[in-house]
């Protein structure tokens, strides 16, 4: 291996690193886009092309993920910590994956409307995902991330307020759903849209776990 080679593979990848993070981030917005524009409408045929745009953005985030994998197995030196790397492309990966898990059993339940309170969790998990990417693409090296710690605080709020909308509308639906089918359907989508959220503060945890050790 000549010199060239071993300093290529010592050198921290950050001109390959940050912008298949950006990317990834880019994904976790356009799902996140998607999955808003699926709850608007009621007709069957419509969400069938919105849900199959989502599985497109699954695909796309596995094959981001794949990459960054790739990468961080093959750079000796990285731009951060690499266990922490390693978490910051799992999480985000799981963020699109509830996304997709959401749509994949609106289409297989098939209800008929959308309570308002699935909507404003999609808001929120767009909300969410646009502030990890307004970090992302803003960052340039670990030491970065420490202009961030307000954009972790808002994520952590948005993941708060979707808890509370998640207790208050499961208490309500096990209290006034008198269909125990429906019941079930709409329990399972919200899960799906709960666990998302929840994946997006642990990607602001990483963020935050980062500013800890630079700071």
């Amino acid at each position: 291996m000549n010199l060239d080679k071993i300093f290529g593979f010592l050198v921290p990848k950050d001109r390959k690193f940050f912008p298949l993070f950006n990317q990834a981030a880019d994904n976790l917005v356009l799902a996140s886009e998607l999955l808003i524009k699926l709850f608007g409408v009621n007709d069957l045929a419509e969400r069938e092309e919105y849900i199959r745009l989502i599985k497109e953005a699954e695909h796309k985030g596995d094959d981001i993920t794949h990459a960054l994998l790739i990468e961080l197995n093959g750079t000796f030196i990285t731009p951060f910590d690499r266990e922490d790397i390693h978490q910051l492309i799992s999480t985000m990966d799981d963020v699109v994956d509830y996304i997709h898990t959401a749509s994949t059993r609106i289409h297989f339940y098939k209800l008929p409307t959308f309570p308002i309170e699935f909507v404003k969790i999609a808001d929120y998990i767009l909300a969410a995902n646009k502030e990890i990417q307004l970090v992302l693409r803003s960052v340039k090296s670990a030491s970065d991330f420490l202009k961030f710690a307000n954009s972790c605080a808002t994520i952590s709020t948005y993941e708060g307020e979707v808890d509370y909308l998640y207790q208050e509308y499961l208490s309500e639906l096990f209290e006034k759903e008198t269909n125990a089918i429906d019941l079930i359907k709409k329990r399972d989508i919200l899960a799906s849209l709960e666990k998302a959220i929840d994946k997006c503060d642990d990607v602001a945890n990483v963020f935050s776990t980062i500013i800890v050790k630079v700071s």
